[in-house]
C-alpha cells in the first residue's frame, strides 16, 4: 500500500486520463499533452526514447551490482521508469507521487505492482518527501 503524507488538494491537480493508439498506451494529465506512455504487450518495457535516455546514470554502475542498487523517481508519470527498475533491472524502487489520481492510474491502466520489499510508491510533495532523513544517502540512481 502506499505511504499517504498531506498533499495538494486535489482540486488543485489535473484530472488524469488515458488513451490507446496501436499497442500503446498513453497518459494525460488534463489536457492532451502525452505525460508518458506503455507498450501494451511489454508493460515493463521503456517505450519512450526520451524517458529511456533518463536510464544514462547506468552506464556508471557496475552491472553486476545494479540490482543491489536503489532507483528513486519523484514522480511517476506512467511508472515506465518505476517498472523498469523494479521489473527488469530487479532495483529496490521508490517512486514519490503527489497525485493519488496518478498512483490508481498507474496500478489499473499502466501494471505498475502493488508495493513490497524492493517497490514502494509515497504518495507525497517530492519536494518535501525527499529532506526527510530516511532518504538521505539511499538513493543510487535518482
Amino acid at each position: 500500500m502506499s505511504k499517504k503524507e498531506p498533499a495538494k488538494a486535489s482540486a488543485d491537480l489535473p484530472e488524469v486520463n488515458f488513451s490507446d493508439y496501436g499497442d500503446v498506451r498513453f497518459l494525460h494529465l488534463g489536457s492532451e499533452w502525452v505525460q508518458g506512455s506503455m507498450l501494451r504487450d511489454a508493460p515493463y518495457d521503456i517505450e519512450l526514447e526520451y524517458v529511456q535516455r533518463m536510464m544514462a546514470g547506468l552506464l556508471f554502475i557496475d552491472a553486476a551490482s545494479v540490482a543491489k542498487k536503489h532507483a528513486m523517481q519523484l514522480g511517476l508519470g506512467s511508472a515506465a521508469l518505476t517498472k523498469f527498475c523494479y521489473k527488469k533491472l530487479r532495483m529496490k524502487t521508490t517512486a514519490i507521487e503527489i497525485n493519488p489520481q496518478v498512483i490508481t492510474a498507474c496500478r489499473v491502466w499502466f501494471k505498475l505492482p502493488q508495493d513490497d520489499l524492493r517497490l514502494r510508491v509515497i504518495e507525497a510533495d517530492a519536494g518535501l518527501e525527499i529532506q526527510k532523513p530516511e532518504h538521505q544517502g539511499t538513493v543510487d540512481l535518482l
